[in-house]
């Protein structure tokens, strides 16, 4: 005679960067012990862990390999909300010395938006890029090391074609060369459009205002992505 099997209750969300909807469910105990060793892992163990555990608990539906760094961390909060509760305690750290206790609501995160924000860039009046959403362990990486010479390969990993208005050239690793060298010729303007997709792409942000109790002082912090409050 078998042993009974558990029912696990199982949550919908939307994707930011797509609208798709995608079923979750929350941590078992066996992926909750694999989360507890985050603290003392390495930096590349961690985003591994974080993406195998996003990846099971989304039932292996999901290409988390190509998945959009906004979708997997917006995925890996709404789980663990579900799974350990929604409150993240936080330190404020104030500029008199006092560390400011902070209970975050991590299902109030606001996911933010540009209204003119748009995937495909017209760097002249016949030649445009279309671009992909940086993936979780492209911007984790450039956190992790705090290496800026990698935002540029980050953004040439992120064109995924140009286009004319009679051609359309895929990007492959085959013309690679050709695309770092189309990247180095573009004018300072002409780069400026390929930042602003970046600066307006769909992100989680959490705005923070607390007062210091020894001084008073306000203390006002921006959150971004899932470095600052993963764990």
């Amino acid at each position: 005679m078998s042993l009974p099997k558990l029912d696990v209750p199982t949550f919908e969300l939307t994707l930011p960067s797509t609208s798709k909807k995608v079923l979750y469910r929350p941590f078992l105990v066996k992926e909750h012990k694999t989360l507890l060793i985050l603290k003392d892992s390495e930096d590349s163990d961690s985003i591994r862990i974080i993406s195998e555990i996003v990846d099971v608990c989304t039932f292996n539906k999901l290409k988390i390999s190509e998945l959009p760094s906004v979708d997997l961390e917006y995925l890996f909060l709404n789980i663990r909300a579900k799974s350990l509760g929604e409150i993240v305690e936080l330190i404020i750290n104030c500029d008199c010395g006092n560390k400011i206790d902070y209970a975050m609501d991590i299902t109030k995160l606001n996911i933010v938006k540009d209204k003119n924000h748009t995937t495909k860039i017209s760097i002249t009046s016949d030649i445009g890029l279309e671009m992909r959403y940086p993936k979780f362990d492209d911007t984790m990486n450039i956190f992790i090391t705090n290496d800026q010479s990698k935002i540029f390969d980050l953004i040439i990993s992120c064109v995924k074609s140009i286009y004319t208005k009679e051609d359309y050239y895929e990007i492959t690793h085959d013309n690679k060369k050709e695309l770092e060298e189309f990247i180095y010729s573009m004018t300072k303007e002409q780069f400026e459009k390929v930042e602003e997709f970046f600066e307006t792409m769909p992100k989680l942000k959490q705005e923070i205002d607390v007062v210091c109790s020894k001084c008073n002082t306000h203390n006002y912090t921006v959150l971004e992505g899932l470095q600052n409050f993963f764990v």
